[in-house]
């Protein structure tokens, strides 16, 4: 399957990838190499995973969707398809502050690559989310 990683920090994406893989696999491999850049006295690690519920705008990736459609997550309706994907966020820079709550400075997206457009969504808020204060960026994925 085609996935998508990003890596951000303070606002701005410093790595984007695009493989062959399989997305869980990746994850714990990001994980595994970034246990060395992580501070347990400073910030927690927290990998969450997430489903949206997506429709695929633009050309869609044929064989990500025929993978995503085996494991149940693909609905067809008239010449539109949605996706069930999972969507899974590493945080391993987080600051909790009395005011603004939890404020993550670095962190990885990992997602399978429904379609081409798609990878710039997941820029997007991978660099919105480690957005310092104030400076609210545009969001990327737009869910249902």
């Amino acid at each position: 399957m085609k996935v998508v990683a990003v890596r951000a920090e303070h606002g701005k994406v410093v790595e984007s990838y695009v493989f062959e893989a399989n997305i869980e696999e990746t994850v714990k491999d990001i994980v595994r190499q970034i246990l060395d850049e992580w501070d347990p006295d400073k910030s927690d690690l927290l990998i969450t995973k997430e489903v949206h519920t997506i429709t695929v705008v633009g050309e869609e990736e044929q064989e990500v969707i025929r993978e995503l459609e085996e494991r149940g997550l693909v609905e067809r309706e008239g010449g539109s398809i949605k996706a069930s994907i999972p969507i899974y966020y590493i945080n391993f820079d987080v600051d909790l502050e009395e005011e603004e709550g939890m404020v993550i400075n670095k962190l990885y997206i990992v997602a399978p690559l429904i379609s081409k457009e798609f990878k710039y969504e997941i820029e997007k808020e991978a660099a919105s989310i480690t957005s310092p204060s104030g400076e609210e960026g545009p969001r990327g994925i737009e869910v249902e």
